[in-house]
């Protein structure tokens, strides 16, 4: 069974890992870098499946059904803002020092590897510089911020954002309609998962209007508007704040170029021309990279309002 079939757009990360294993020559710890939503643990989940595979011809039924022995998944707990140290050293490393199971191999997964704290990561490595022979660590991170010492002692796995015709074809396949699966694609950014949400709920028409309520508010000036449209975002924060930043993106675009084709999303036009003179591009692209900053704290469970509030006001400062 090629567990890898399921992946797109990842080639280049697939043929590494496929090639490890038909090489024998396997890492005892990788760290997955990449987008979140891109397919970094389906990934990991079929790298370690395949690798447990080899030695355990019954594998697949201990996958489908989530239980095989000598697989551990580590992720942040239910209510919690990061991986915490007791994780690691009270349950990856006693589990490590089990032999196999039923495999030649015992694979640890740990999503969100950039959550965790740095005395979690400080149990970590120990746990890598003295690896046992059968232990393969993947670490799974959106962002390049593990300890320097944790990253030289695993093999970087690069993943990057999909292209929109993959993300369209995945939700399609899912059966989304086309309409909406164009939509959502283009205001994913390359991360199906953030595509996936977008579509499965069918709030786009309606986030797509408060949004540019929002923006034209803002750029009226009035600084209430800044905690009304942080009030607004609750409806779908992540949504709402992603066409935002489309619409700031399709603004500079518009302004530079003056051409409608240009737009990611055509329907946009009606926007940007009402607003293109007032604005300053460099405020907007800077403007951009806060907001994207931004946006990630809202997976990490800091509180939305706050996080939409400085969203707003990053926003009403580069409108004026």
């Amino acid at each position: 069974m090629n567990y890898f079939d399921e992946i797109r757009g990842q080639e280049r990360a697939v043929t590494l890992l496929q090639n490890s294993i038909k090489n024998d020559n396997v890492s005892h710890a990788y760290v997955f870098l990449g987008p979140s939503g891109v397919g970094k643990m389906l990934t990991a989940r079929a790298f370690a499946c395949a690798l447990l595979e080899r030695d355990d011809e019954q594998a697949a039924i201990y996958f489908k059904d989530g239980i095989h022995p000598d697989l551990l998944i580590i992720e942040k707990p239910e209510n919690k803002t990061t991986i915490l140290k007791e994780q690691i050293s009270q349950g990856m490393e006693p589990w490590l020092a089990l032999k196999p199971y039923r495999a030649g191999k015992r694979v640890v997964i740990i999503r969100d590897a950039h959550l965790m704290r740095a005395e979690a990561g400080n149990a970590l490595l120990k746990t890598l510089e003295e690896p046992p022979l059968y232990a393969v660590i993947i670490l799974l991170s959106d962002e390049q911020n593990l300890l320097e010492t944790i990253m030289s002692r695993c093999q970087p796995v690069r993943f990057f954002p999909l292209t929109e015709p993959v993300i369209e074809e995945m939700l399609t396949g899912r059966g989304i309609e086309p309409e909406i699966a164009v939509r959502a694609a283009r205001l994913a950014q390359g991360s199906f998962g953030d595509a996936l949400g977008f579509a499965s709920g069918g709030e786009i028409p309606h986030a797509y209007e408060i949004a540019g309520e929002i923006l034209l508010a803002l750029a009226g000036g009035e600084m209430i508007s800044v905690f009304d449209a942080a009030e607004k975002m609750e409806v779908n924060p992540e949504l709402i704040t992603g066409m935002l930043e489309t619409m700031l993106r399709d603004l500079v675009i518009y302004k530079h170029s003056g051409r409608a084709d240009s737009l990611v999303l055509p329907d946009n036009l009606q926007l940007v021309q009402a607003l293109q003179d007032q604005v300053d591009p460099a405020k907007l692209r800077r403007a951009l990279q806060q907001l994207d900053e931004l946006r990630r704290n809202y997976r990490r469970h800091v509180n939305a309002l706050i996080i939409s509030t400085n969203i707003s006001y990053t926003l009403w400062e580069a409108l004026q």
